[in-house]
């Protein structure tokens, strides 16, 4: 009897062993999971990371990266488009997780030769290019739940800028300004953020023939008269401000000048193409579109 009590004592002790051995274990990977570190490169990428909650996974940054104003303290790896393969090694990141503009190859080629995980997401100036961005990092930082409910979150405020856009039957005509390093001012073409921006907020870009961005000369750019002059706040600060575009001898003598439609935005939130697409398409199109209530409608 006592022999085979102390069998049955065995067997408890020894499933209970296993037990706890199975929680140990499945704590220790849970543990690990969310001690991940991750580099975030692009301000899209980060501004994604944050709207998943996994902004605590992040221990460094990209140059681009400075939304929300919390990972500014985080270390900087330098510039998108040209990283150094040191930099971010310094770091000893568990994982990478890049824009499709991450550059030079040979760096990212360099980090995949370490065995690091180095994630490039989709490009796309578009919303289903920044669903798919969603979808991807929801799916490499096991947040697939959160990542679904952010994308039908944004497509329904997009849903309800369209509906107010329907009714819209002018496009106003567009210039997208930006200066060159040497100062001479160059606009925004097709296939560029800018462009797409514009479009989704039912404008005309009066400069869509080309691609990409070209410099012209002031007379040419007051030559295509627009109706709206949209520009980065930085831009704008490097050409003296919108007083001084008011009073240029060229730029002076256009339709936005003369009425004052001049959009100066922050550069990531118009241009970068991440959770706050909405917001910035909401914002731009009640510029380019007296009285149509977009933003309005996004916060009900």
């Amino acid at each position: 009897m006592r022999l085979l009590r102390y069998k049955n004592i065995s067997k408890i002790t020894q499933v209970a062993l296993t037990f706890c051995a199975f929680l140990l274990i499945a704590g220790c990977e849970e543990a690990s999971q969310e001690s991940q570190g991750v580099i975030s490169i692009g301000g899209d990428i980060t501004e994604i990371i944050y709207a998943l909650g996994k902004i605590d996974q992040v221990i460094g940054r990209d140059t681009t990266s400075f939304h929300p104003e919390s990972v500014t303290s985080l270390p900087d790896v330098g510039y998108v488009r040209q990283l150094g393969a040191e930099g971010l090694l310094s770091l000893s990141p568990d994982m990478i997780i890049a824009s499709s503009e991450t550059g030079p190859p040979e760096v990212v080629e360099q980090i995949r030769q370490t065995g690091i995980p180095f994630v490039l997401t989709e490009e796309g100036f578009n919303l289903s290019g920044l669903l798919k961005r969603i979808d991807t990092i929801g799916k490499t930082l096991d947040a697939e739940t959160e990542a679904e409910l952010l994308s039908q979150e944004i497509i329904g405020k997009m849903r309800n800028i369209d509906e107010k856009l329907a009714a819209v039957s002018r496009k106003p005509k567009v210039l997208f300004l930006m200066s060159a390093s040497d100062g001479s001012p160059m606009a925004a073409g097709q296939d560029t953020a800018a462009d797409a921006i514009i479009n989704l907020a039912k404008g005309e870009n009066i400069f869509a023939s080309q691609s990409g961005y070209k410099a012209y000369s002031y007379e040419a750019l007051a030559d295509a008269r627009p109706d709206v002059i949209m520009m980065m706040e930085h831009s704008l600060a490097s050409l003296g401000g919108i007083e001084t575009i008011k009073e240029h001898p060229a730029l002076g003598m256009t339709p936005a000048a003369r009425t004052g439609n001049i959009i100066s935005i922050d550069g990531l939130f118009l241009l970068g193409f991440g959770p706050r697409l909405p917001e910035a398409v909401a914002y731009v199109a009640d510029r380019f579109h007296e009285g149509l209530g977009a933003t309005i409608s996004i916060e009900e």
